[in-house]
């Protein structure tokens, strides 16, 4: 990871992380975070093995000074443009002493000093990583730019383009410190803070773009139509309509009452008549 995005930590351009966002930051910044943090948004990021995380927590920890750093050897640009300046630099986490060769301005965000150690080799040092040292320009102060007064004592009262600060393993130790401070809640006793899971990290609100809003809701959207269909009859409406006969089937049951039904009644009269009858004589 370091060999790939070391080279843009220390990288002072600006950078706005969304579209619609007013927040603002570097991309060393915004790189040291996704080094650092365990999650990007409301993504959980990929856990890093315990030897990596303790590599990459040896690299970050002097990432604070060495943007101040920059910040105040910027103001001392032409110096560092002169060969034969002498100077110390951090490389390796030691710092050795040198002069300049050229100061490389090809990356305007991330400028870097070519210095030559006392052993005549040559290195490319990050402008936050060297200090200067030559007595010729210990009280040296840059011009102030126009329309507004330099104050020539730095706001923290130290002057980071001639000190070297705290040492890397210092910092290293007050990192992971603060990681194992992180790591327990303080209310009540210590105990270990429960890990976000996935589910309650997709819960979390996150920052969406105008673009990104609008597909959400197109992908959600469920039209609130009315149905044109007309609600079917209840079960009992049914019902009667069915046990209720047409004016038609009753009059054909009429009819057919009529011709078999007074045709069979005069048949069985006549044949009770015939049967029941007893037979009468008569004498004398």
């Amino acid at each position: 990871l370091w060999n790939w995005l070391g080279e843009f930590v220390l990288d002072d351009e600006e950078l706005r992380p969304a579209k619609d966002s007013e927040w603002r930051t570097t991309i060393g910044e915004f790189v040291e975070g996704l080094l650092t943090q365990d999650k990007y948004y409301s993504t959980v990021m990929p856990r890093l093995p315990m030897s990596t995380k303790r590599q990459l927590e040896a690299k970050l920890a002097p990432i604070a000074q060495c943007r101040k750093r920059t910040k105040a050897n910027k103001d001392l640009l032409e110096l560092y443009r002169e060969e034969g300046v002498k100077v110390e630099a951090n490389a390796g986490g030691e710092w050795k002493r040198g002069v300049t060769v050229e100061l490389m301005e090809n990356a305007p965000s991330r400028m870097k000093v070519l210095v030559r150690w006392e052993d005549d080799t040559e290195e490319e040092v990050h402008l936050g990583r060297v200090i200067l040292s030559d007595s010729r320009y210990t009280n040296y102060a840059p011009r102030p730019a126009r329309g507004r007064s330099r104050s020539r004592s730095p706001r923290d009262g130290v002057d980071w383009a001639r000190t070297k600060g705290r040492s890397d393993k210092e910092l290293v130790d007050e990192m992971r410190r603060a990681d194992r401070d992180k790591a327990v809640c303080a209310s009540g006793k210590e105990y270990a803070r429960k890990p976000v899971g996935y589910k309650a990290a997709c819960a979390l609100p996150r920052e969406q773009g105008a673009a990104s809003h609008r597909l959400m809701e197109e992908e959600t959207f469920v039209p609130m139509k009315q149905s044109s269909r007309r609600r079917s009859p209840s079960p009992s409406r049914n019902e009667d309509f069915r046990k209720a006969p047409s004016a038609e089937h009753q009059a054909r049951m009429q009819q057919l009452f009529e011709k078999y039904g007074m045709a069979k009644s005069s048949d069985a009269a006549s044949t009770r008549a015939d049967i029941d009858a007893p037979d009468v004589m008569r004498f004398g």
